[in-house]
C-alpha cells in the first residue's frame, strides 16, 4: 500500500468537499465505526481526529509506540476469532505455529501484555492482512490511510479529480491563497482550469 500524499486535515477537506457537492449524508461517509476498525483505532480517537482535534501519546516516543502496538493488535485477534468463529486458545494454536514461538508467548501478545519483535510485526501484518504502519502509526496518518480508499471512490469518475491528480495538484484547494505557489504549479493549475473550461464549451 502506497503512502497517502496529503495529511489527514487535507484528506477530510477534500472528502467534506465532495460530500458537499454531491449532497451525501457526511456521518454515513465517514462512518466512525468503520473508520474505527479500518484504522485500528478507538472510536473515541476517531471522533477526536474528525473535529480536527490533535491526539497526543504520553511517555517517551518508543513507550507510545509499544503502547500503540499492545493496544491495537488484541483488536486484529479479537476480529480474527469473530470471523472465523473459533476459540482464543485455537486463535493462539494458529498464530504461534506460524510465527514459529510458544502459545504463551502468542497469548501474551494477543491480549496485549507484551510486544512483538522488530522481526513479528511484518509477519503479523501478513497474518492479519494489512498494512505493518497500523501498529505503530500515529492515529492521524492511521485514520489518513483509512480514508484513502473513501477518497477515490469519491473522485471515481470526477473529471476535475482527474485532472488534478493528472497534473500533479491533488493537494491543491481552489478555495486557497495561491500567492505561496511556485510559478511551475500556477502554470500547471493554470492549465487544469483551462482544461476544465474547454470541456464544458
Amino acid at each position: 500500500m502506497s503512502e497517502p500524499s496529503s495529511p489527514l486535515p487535507e484528506t477530510l477537506a477534500r472528502l467534506r468537499a465532495l460530500i458537499a457537492d454531491r449532497h451525501l449524508d457526511e456521518g454515513a461517509v465517514l462512518n466512525v465505526s468503520e473508520l474505527s476498525h479500518r484504522a485500528l483505532l478507538r472510536e473515541a480517537e476517531v471522533e477526536a481526529l474528525l473535529a480536527n482535534l490533535q491526539l497526543a501519546g504520553s511517555g517517551s516516543p518508543e513507550e507510545v509506540v509499544k503502547a500503540r502496538v499492545r493496544e491495537r493488535l488484541p483488536r486484529l485477534f479479537k476480529d480474527f476469532l469473530k470471523a472465523r468463529k473459533i476459540r482464543p486458545a485455537d486463535g493462539y494454536r494458529t498464530i504461534s505455529a506460524y510465527l514459529g514461538c510458544s502459545e504463551v508467548w502468542t497469548r501474551h501478545l494477543m491480549t496485549g501484555r507484551k510486544v512483538p519483535s522488530v522481526g513479528h510485526l511484518p509477519m503479523l501484518a501478513e497474518f492479519f492482512e494489512v498494512d505493518e504502519r497500523l501498529f505503530t502509526g500515529n492515529p492521524a496518518d492511521n485514520l489518513n490511510r483509512a480514508l484513502q480508499p473513501t477518497l477515490q471512490d469519491l473522485q471515481a469518475n470526477d473529471p476535475v479529480a482527474e485532472l488534478m491528480t493528472a497534473y500533479g495538484l491533488e493537494g491543491v484547494s481552489f478555495r486557497r491563497r495561491v500567492e505561496g505557489m511556485t510559478p511551475e504549479r500556477r502554470a500547471m493549475l493554470a492549465g487544469v482550469i483551462k482544461a476544465v473550461l474547454e470541456a464544458e464549451q
